[in-house]
C-alpha cells in the first residue's frame, strides 16, 4: 500500500489574459482563496486475488494536522 497526501487549491487556473497595449493586464473573479487537501492509498491485497486492487482517499477543507492523518490512516486499515 502507499499512501500520499496533496493540497489543492481552488481558484481557476489562468493561461492567458489581454489588455490593450500600454495598459496592465488584470484578472478579477469573485472566488476567495479556498484550499483542500486530499489523502490516497492504492493499495492491492495479494493474498486474496478476488479482492484485488482498490483505492481509497480522503477530502478535507483546509489542511490536514497530525491527528487527522492518522484518523485517515486508521480507516485505511479495513481498506
Amino acid at each position: 500500500m502507499f499512501f500520499d497526501e496533496s493540497g489543492l487549491s481552488l481558484l481557476p487556473h489562468v493561461r492567458h489574459t489581454y489588455a490593450p497595449r500600454g495598459r496592465t493586464r488584470t484578472l478579477r473573479h469573485r472566488l476567495s482563496w479556498k484550499r483542500a487537501s486530499m489523502a490516497a492509498a492504492p493499495g492491492y491485497h495479494a493474498a486474496d486475488a478476488e479482492r484485488g486492487p482498490r483505492r481509497c482517499f480522503h477530502l478535507k477543507p483546509g489542511t490536514y494536522d497530525t491527528a487527522t492523518l492518522i484518523e485517515v490512516l486508521e480507516q485505511v486499515r479495513t481498506f
